[in-house]
């Protein structure tokens, strides 16, 4: 346990320091080959341009941070349940596993407009899309931890008269949840994509609609302050998966000893 917070700073320092080592060369591409601020601005006025538009950013950022979290959440909760239910049920996943594929293959841009003409413009349109990015990786890697238990723990528990429900809670799902956290920190980068998606179709509120609305008001820099603020959600998203899966995963182990 001493050995924790060291390798969290460390992993903390290594971030940093590649941050630093990206914005420096940006910062030396900009000068060395002349780049156009209209074309990309340098760190300094991206920069300048969090400082000036912190207020619209942070109403912005805080819907795509809540569509992507909700979204994540019942993302893993609908992941989980067709899980076990195909695992446990073959004819359910020979006769629903085509239909998730091509729902989950149905490009976002085309079933965006749909979904909002059914649940409206807003925060329920963005959760909706994000479920549609996010769930399928999820459930891939619930399903392969499911089938990989062990097959003595598993006869020894159908000895026992264990019931379908009892095999999935003492057996399957401790195995399954390495692959479940696998699944999510897959999950968590494109749940931020998914939200961003949404709002550029919808046009409600997030930093997609910033993005659009800065780009036709030609604030060349607030675009980038998007970008980079949504790329660090999506870091924070995986960084705080990670580290919940490796807390209970750690906890079972503890438990097991």
């Amino acid at each position: 346990m001493s050995r924790t917070p060291n390798q969290a700073a460390r992993n903390v320092l290594t971030v940093v320091a590649v941050a630093a080592g990206v914005v420096a060369l940006w910062q030396l591409a900009t000068v060395v080959f002349r780049i156009p601020p209209y074309i990309v601005p340098s760190p300094g006025a991206v920069g300048q341009a969090f400082i000036t538009s912190r207020k619209t950013l942070a109403e912005h950022a805080a819907f795509t941070l809540l569509s992507a979290f909700l979204g994540l959440i019942a993302s893993c909760c609908l992941a989980v349940g067709l899980a076990i239910a195909f695992v446990t049920y073959k004819t359910v996943a020979k006769a629903s596993m085509p239909i998730v594929m091509v729902f989950r293959s149905a490009p976002v841009t085309a079933v965006a407009p749909l979904i909002m003409l059914f649940v409206g413009r807003g925060l329920a349109t963005s959760v909706v899309v994000v479920v549609i990015v996010s769930f399928f990786p999820i459930m891939v890697n619930m399903m392969r931890g499911l089938l990989s238990a062990d097959l003595c723990a598993s006869e020894l528990l159908h000895v026992y008269g264990a019931s379908r429900w009892q095999h999935i809670r003492y057996v399957q799902a401790p195995y399954a949840l390495p692959f479940l956290f696998a699944g999510l920190r897959v999950a968590a980068a494109s749940a931020v994509l998914g939200a961003m998606l949404s709002e550029w179709v919808t046009g409600s509120r997030g930093l997609g609609v910033l993005v659009l609305e800065s780009g036709v008001m030609r604030e060349i820099e607030v675009p980038w302050v998007a970008v980079i603020t949504s790329v660090i959600f999506a870091l924070i998203e995986i960084f705080l998966t990670a580290a919940a899966g490796n807390r209970v995963l750690h906890r079972k182990r503890t438990q097991i000893v």
